[in-house]
C-alpha cells in the first residue's frame, strides 16, 4: 500500500491529472478499508495515504510533496514503525542474497549441471511433472553436496 503517490507532469493535461488523482485516491480508500492490515504500518488516525498533483518542471507542488514526505517520515519515526521496517528491509534482503546464493551454487553443483537439460526438457516435454523434476534436481544438488562434505572431511 503506498503511502504517498505523486502524479509528475500534472501540468500537461490537468484534467487527466486530475481524474488519475480521484482514481488512485478512491482506489487507496477502498483499498485501505478491505486490504490486508499487516500492511498497515502506520497509525491510520494520523496518517492517511496522499495522492498530490506536480508539475516538477514548473516546480509546481514540489514544495508541498516534500513537506509531505518529511511529515510522514517524522511520524513514521515518532512510532517506531520507520526502524520497524529497516528491519524488516533487511531481513528481506538477507533472504534475497541466501536464496540468490543458493540458486547459483544450485545450478554450478555439477550434477545438476549434468542432469538441468536434460531434466526441462523432460518437463517442457510433458514426460516429468515439475514437481517431481525439482525432488530429482534436488536429490543430485544434495548428492553434489554431501559428496563436498565427505571429501573435506576426508581431506582435514
Amino acid at each position: 500500500l503506498a503511502d504517498l503517490v505523486v502524479i509528475n507532469k500534472a501540468d500537461l493535461d490537468d484534467a487527466a491529472a486530475t481524474r488519475a488523482q480521484a482514481q488512485i485516491t478512491s482506489s487507496l480508500r477502498l483499498y485501505g478499508l478491505h486490504g490486508r492490515p499487516d500492511h498497515a504500518h502506520h497509525d491510520t488516525a494520523i496518517w492517511h495515504p496522499r495522492v498530490m498533483r506536480m508539475s516538477a518542471l514548473k516546480g509546481e507542488g514540489v514544495d508541498a510533496f516534500w513537506r509531505a514526505v518529511t511529515e510522514f517520515q517524522a511520524l513514521q519515526q515518532a512510532n517506531g514503525a520507520f526502524e520497524e521496517k529497516r528491519q524488516q528491509q533487511a531481513l528481506a534482503w538477507m533472504w534475497e542474497r541466501i536464496q540468490s546464493g543458493l540458486k547459483q551454487q544450485f545450478k554450478a553443483a555439477p550434477a545438476v549441471r549434468g542432469a538441468l537439460e536434460d531434466i526441462t526438457a523432460r518437463v517442457l516435454g510433458g514426460q516429468l511433472a515439475a514437481s517431481t523434476a525439482a525432488r530429482e534436481l534436488l536429490t543430485k544438488f544434495s548428492g553434489d553436496r554431501n559428496s563436498e562434505d565427505s571429501k573435506d572431511q576426508r581431506h582435514a
